[in-house]
């Protein structure tokens, strides 16, 4: 079975890589970019990120879902991704506070992504469901690989806030699955 033969089906992989791959970096180096912005205490910062963006994630989670019910998956998901390009482009030009509180508003927006990526990348498969299921759970390799390449960035420019420019563009290529590579191409039948 080629399940890479449906277009929605490759865009998905594709768009959840670089979305676990955003998600795992900007949780994992916030301690850091909150300390390089404006030089607040770890604890402080951790307490940030697991009381106020993790619970902003949940909060999304369901607020999001609760939407769906009136935006069509693939928009909200498209407009959650724009709204992260524009946070992470706060958080890498802005300085102090207002860089910290972008980035911490993040996890809101990503909430729904993994599902509503997973949804529509199998959507119509028929039996072909199962298989292209493991290609969308294997694609969570990109959070390995994403967060390595914020720390490559980090160490070449002496920069956590411009390490962000990683999972910015990361959500970029969310942005363009919920607005085009969703979409299922009919496959011509075989004769």
């Amino acid at each position: 079975m080629d399940v890479f033969k449906h277009h929605h089906v490759k865009w998905a992989v594709i768009a959840q890589f670089f979305y676990v791959g955003a998600q795992v970096g900007v949780g994992s180096f916030f301690i850091r970019f909150a300390r390089f912005v404006m030089d607040m205490p770890e604890k402080q910062a951790a307490f940030r990120l697991g009381s106020i963006a993790m619970v902003g994630f949940m909060v999304g989670r369901f607020t999001g879902t609760f939407m769906m019910r009136y935006i069509k998956p693939a928009r909200l998901l498209s407009l959650y991704a724009l709204i992260n390009v524009l946070l992470l482009t706060v958080g890498v030009l802005a300085k102090g506070e207002i860089a910290v509180d972008a980035v911490m508003a993040v996890p809101f927006f990503m909430s729904i992504m993994f599902p509503t990526i997973f949804a529509l990348g199998i959507k119509e498969l028929g039996e072909e469901t199962k298989f292209a299921s493991s290609f969308l759970v294997m694609s969570i390799i990109g959070g390995a690989v994403i967060p390595l390449l914020m720390g490559q960035i980090s160490d070449k420019t002496g920069s956590m806030q411009v390490a962000y420019i990683a999972p910015l563009l990361c959500f970029l290529v969310v942005l363009y699955f919920g607005l085009k590579g969703y979409k299922i191409i009919p496959q011509p039948k075989p004769s």
